[in-house]
């Protein structure tokens, strides 16, 4: 039998600007190019912790604060992103006034973010995969994250505003492969790629979201347009386009 899995496409149209924080966030620290899978999570967890009737943002264990994401992440076996136009950074430099115990004190710092310029065919598509098993158990069915999927509005930072153009629901076919053609971002190790992208050092957020002081990362590559990628690969075919999975 052929493993099949639930899936969500995402289509989404960016407004311009995505502002998104490397973390641990530091002062001038510079943003992401490319939406990073804990993004993903928690652009599609905020509408569908809404669903359940929780509309805080974030918790506060053992002295640390983390996103109430992370109540939502066993429901997904895998997300990623396609990215149709290639961002650019762009941080201009502000100067800054407070007043601190009857002093005025300023300082210069910047406030990166990536941009999407001109063109109107600049587009992002998500992908996530489900976990049916813990869809199963849990309090959600696919029909609410479908509702939580066309309630997406920003991507990460506020300024990242979304509009949902499509969202697309089925069942996506599990196989293995040694050589595929995909836009969609996926890890990069272990494989051989002909063509352009980009390498991101990302958080792992199958380990969690929350500390991000301490997290593991992975490094994801984020094509340009289609690659070719050669290796052992784990694949999912969704509607017509191939994605590949975390080794």
């Amino acid at each position: 039998m052929v493993p099949l899995t639930l899936f969500l496409k995402v289509q989404l149209r960016p407004t311009g600007i995505i502002a998104l924080r490397a973390l641990p966030q530091s002062k001038m620290r510079t943003a992401l190019r490319y939406v990073p899978p804990t993004t993903l999570i928690g652009a599609i967890a905020y509408p569908l912790l809404h669903i359940s009737g929780d509309r805080g943002e974030t918790i506060y264990e053992k002295k640390i604060f983390k996103s109430k994401a992370e109540s939502v992440i066993g429901l997904f076996k895998w997300v990623t992103i396609k990215t149709e136009g290639r961002p650019k950074l762009y941080g201009s430099l502000l100067k800054i006034n407070t007043i601190y115990r009857g002093k005025v004190q300023s300082a210069v710092t910047s406030f990166p973010f990536a941009v999407f310029y001109g063109e109107s065919t600049n587009s992002l598509t998500a992908a996530y995969f489900v976990d049916e098993d813990a869809l199963s158990e849990s309090t959600y069915s696919s029909k609410d994250l479908e509702r939580a999927a066309w309630g997406i509005t920003r991507l990460g930072s506020r300024e990242s505003i979304v509009s949902v153009e499509d969202v697309k629901m089925g069942k996506a076919v599990f196989r293995e492969a040694n050589k595929v053609r995909t836009a969609y971002a996926f890890p990069f190790k272990g494989v051989n790629v002909h063509g352009k992208g980009t390498l991101q050092a990302v958080v792992d957020w199958r380990l969690g979201i929350g500390d991000y002081s301490n997290a593991k990362r992975m490094v994801m590559f984020y094509p340009e347009e289609t690659v070719e990628v050669q290796g052992r690969l784990s694949i999912a075919e969704l509607d017509g386009e191939v994605v590949i999975l975390a080794p």
